[in-house]
């Protein structure tokens, strides 16, 4: 029996002679693939997620008392409890707090030209949730609300419209009803859509004002992935009533654009296994004809080590130790090359690498390119082993 050192130099030197780099290469693609996946995978799928969701906004539900509605009842609000128990909900990202009704004001703009703009009552969060874009001066801050500010923010389309540029509404003095109140910014997003036509208004400054219903009476909640959206379509409405009474209660999210975005993502991860498993499968066929083109180049060769007394188990564990040297060449270099490209992608990410599942998807992948080696060559294996001696011989 030959030792177990000796195999496998003697078969890293016939895979040497052999320049299988292709195979090599075709499984290392498929293992460095893999372990990218494994190991950002879920940051990646958020980070792309994001990206689609910010052009229809389907990780955002806007929850509603929908009260006037129906006669008769009181015009409930949230309490301030229910939005801090919003928050703690797993899977939610951000909750700002909205006057629903706003109010429309006629401003007059550059010129002799009056525009009716119409504003709503919002927080601070309001512009994460929708990604807006700040064009000039500043958001809305936590500040302004809390201390019942005269500033607003416009849109960019009523800015463009009254003063002709964001630049110049910056620092204008609107007059809204029988107050003077100052633009601090202007703000532009794909997802601000009929928005952009109107202004922003601290909350609680058009509460003191008695403008529309002047309570919160609707929410914008921004969920950290589209994932997590209908999960909390149902953990909403009872998170809300376990802490207040609202027997009207309304969801409102994105339902055409979320199924649209769930098959997209769904086909693309399918595509991407797909991708990897052809390449492991292209690398274990490779093994199986390499090693069966081997076989035969070797015939008389084999047919000598059996007429010189090699065991039919010595033969195949030559060939088969050649054909996993292949396989685990390949891992390797798919490892390294994974391992690169997997701190490469968090850098860019601004993500950590978690390196118990780095650790994981490694020896996953040893064990995993082994197992391609193996089912490739064990058959060619098989076929040099059982190999008649005199018709070996005579082999041409």
């Amino acid at each position: 029996m030959i030792a177990v050192s000796d195999l496998f130099r003697v078969s890293l030197r016939q895979v040497v002679r052999q320049r299988s780099f292709g195979v090599v290469f075709s499984i290392a693609l498929g293992i460095t693939a893999f372990i990218v996946l494994a190991v950002l995978g879920r940051e990646i799928r958020y980070k792309i997620g994001q990206d689609m969701v910010l052009m229809g906004g389907v990780n955002v539900i806007q929850i509603s008392m929908d009260d006037a509605q129906y006669p008769g009842q009181p015009r409930r609000e949230f309490y301030p409890e229910t939005v801090e128990a919003l928050r703690a909900l797993p899977g939610v990202g951000l909750v700002s707090c909205n006057i629903r009704s706003g109010k429309s004001f006629s401003l007059r703009g550059e010129g002799e030209r009056t525009l009716d703009v119409h504003f709503i009552g919002i927080d601070q969060l309001f512009f994460d949730v929708y990604s807006l874009t700040l064009d000039v001066g500043r958001p809305l801050d936590a500040t302004d609300v809390s201390q019942r500010r005269r500033v607003c923010v416009l849109g960019r389309d009523a800015a463009k419209n009254l003063y002709g540029s964001p630049e110049a509404a910056l620092g204008k003095l609107l007059f809204l009803s029988q107050d003077v109140f100052e633009v601090v910014g202007v703000v532009s997003g794909i997802m601000l859509g009929s928005w952009s036509q109107g202004g922003f208004l601290p909350y609680t400054a058009h509460q003191d004002r008695n403008w529309g219903s002047a309570k919160v009476d609707r929410l914008f909640v921004r969920a950290v992935g589209w994932e997590d959206v209908s999960r909390l379509t149902s953990l909403i409405p009872q998170t809300v009533r376990a802490h207040q009474a609202a027997p009207y209660l309304t969801l409102k999210i994105q339902e055409d654009q979320l199924a649209r975005l769930q098959t997209t993502f769904l086909w693309v991860e399918a595509l991407l296994w797909l991708g990897i498993a052809a390449s492991l499968m292209l690398g274990g066929f490779g093994i199986w004809s390499g090693t069966f083109a081997a076989v035969r180049a070797r015939t008389r060769e084999v047919g000598l080590k059996k007429a010189m007394g090699g065991a039919d188990a010595d033969i195949l564990a030559q060939f088969l130790a050649e054909a996993l040297c292949k396989s685990v060449a390949g891992g390797i270099l798919g490892i390294a090359l994974g391992v690169v490209l997997v701190k490469l992608g968090g850098w860019l990410l601004a993500t950590d690498m978690s390196y118990p599942l780095l650790f994981a998807s490694s020896a996953g992948s040893i064990v995993f390119s082994a197992v391609i080696g193996i089912a490739g060559g064990l058959y060619p294996a098989m076929q040099a082993s059982r190999m008649d001696v005199v018709t070996a011989l005579r082999f041409e």
